[in-house]
């Protein structure tokens, strides 16, 4: 599903990119219009047939989260939606799509996988599950970051297409740096969290996990500070970098 909402944004952004991503296969010719629409179509009918037919991810928060992320996706990027074009929806459909959909949908799935049948509606675990609403505040905040920094070196191409991101209207220093700040107190507030549940609980194993999770988050707040002092915000080549940096702290957060 990944690929099919990446290569949607991919098409309908070919001119966009040919300023602020050069590099892209579309942009650069080495793959046509037609070719990427293939690939797209037979990634997201893949996805939603792996979701309704396999025996073991047919369950309805995978499904959830598969339906979910695909039609925030295409709105985001197809016309005649093209949320994109407006940063306070374009902004809420990643937050959606990587804050609560994937994370409630699965946990949910995840609960499924163990009992064998859904024990509770997606809806319930998000809402009620203190471990689902942490995760999902946890990645929707960092949501608007990633949502709101991939934006800042792609403000020539931009403005061009008029299209009027948060760095377009308030700069891009100022954003980068808002999001930097943002990012860092984030994983600090719950790498303390972490390290203070840690020492309260009973349980060594899950002491030492949990405190171990705190380190973490106190590192990882440590390199988004140091990163971005190496950083020039007006510098694509230098906030790409630090902005791929950000997605190896979330994959691995």
């Amino acid at each position: 599903m990944n690929l099919y909402i990446t290569g949607l944004n991919q098409i309908t952004d070919v001119e966009i990119d040919k300023i602020n991503k050069p590099y892209l296969p579309i942009a650069t010719g080495d793959l046509s219009i037609k070719q990427a629409t293939w690939v797209v179509l037979i990634a997201l009918m893949l996805s939603l047939g792996m979701g309704a037919f396999h025996p073991q991810l047919a369950s309805p928060g995978l499904n959830l989260a598969l339906w979910g992320s695909g039609i925030l996706g295409t709105f985001y990027s197809l016309p005649p939606f093209r949320l994109k074009r407006f940063p306070l929806l374009a902004t809420l459909c990643i937050v959606a799509v990587r804050g609560t959909i994937i994370n409630a949908g699965f946990f949910a799935h995840a609960k499924y996988a163990v009992f064998g049948k859904p024990i509770r509606s997606v809806i319930y675990y998000l809402l009620n599950d203190n471990a689902c609403k942490l995760s999902s505040f946890f990645f929707g905040i960092f949501g608007i970051v990633i949502a709101l920094m991939k934006d800042v070196p792609d403000v020539i191409g931009d403005k061009k297409a008029k299209i009027r991101t948060m760095s377009v209207r308030m700069g891009q220093k100022r954003v980068f740096s808002m999001m930097k700040s943002l990012l860092t107190v984030l994983f600090v507030v719950f790498g303390v969290g972490f390290i203070r549940e840690g020492f309260t609980t009973p349980v060594r194993k899950t002491a030492f996990l949990r405190v171990t999770v705190g380190i973490f988050g106190l590192i990882a707040g440590t390199s988004v500070e140091k990163k971005a002092s190496q950083v020039n915000p007006e510098d694509d080549k230098d906030v790409y970098q630090y902005y791929m940096h950000l997605w190896k702290l979330f994959y691995l957060s």
